[in-house]
């Protein structure tokens, strides 16, 4: 089954755009899969905790939610310092992949190894416009860290798993 993309030329910039976004798309569902199961593994682990009430949805949530619990439960207190680094990787990284994945494009070719997007901003007392550039020359370390997310993500979720399994 061919995945073609109907009006957009192989080689072109505009299929260089969607390549690039799907990266960003596919990466981080694998990446953030990894605080999902840390997640699911400290409401299995710990059910019945009074601090366990809702399971977290969104990135930030997670993250707060996981720090927190780091630094509440004596078994997770050795993945701390290291969770406090990765998680704060995630949530700079999580910005941009937002912008991406959310804006709309303003152009349909590279202009200057820029792809422009516009992002539309809205907050319960207006919205604004502002212009997300996608930068030849910033992509491959973006591109780096996606992977690098991916990475360190699992092997944490995965340490983590295995220390509760050896509590339990």
């Amino acid at each position: 089954m061919p995945f073609d993309l109907p009006g957009v030329k192989p080689g072109s910039d505009l299929e260089t755009l969607f390549k690039a976004i799907g990266f960003v798309v596919v990466q981080w569902g694998s990446a953030e899969q990894s605080l999902d199961l840390m997640v699911a593994n400290i409401f299995y682990y710990f059910k019945g905790d009074p601090s366990l009430k809702k399971r977290p949805r969104n990135l930030e949530p997670k993250v707060k939610f996981l720090l927190e619990r780091f630094a509440e439960f004596p078994e997770l207190a050795q993945f701390r310092a290291e969770s406090e680094t990765l998680f704060s990787r995630f949530l700079e990284a999580g910005i941009k992949r937002n912008d991406f994945v959310h804006g709309g494009m303003a152009s349909l070719s590279i202009e200057n190894g820029q792809f422009r997007l516009l992002k539309l901003d809205v907050s319960p007392t207006g919205h604004h416009n502002r212009s997300v550039v996608l930068d030849e020359v910033e992509w491959p370390a973006f591109r780096k860290e996606l992977l690098r997310l991916g990475k360190d993500g699992l092997s944490l979720a995965k340490r983590v798993s295995d220390s509760l399994k050896a509590r339990a």
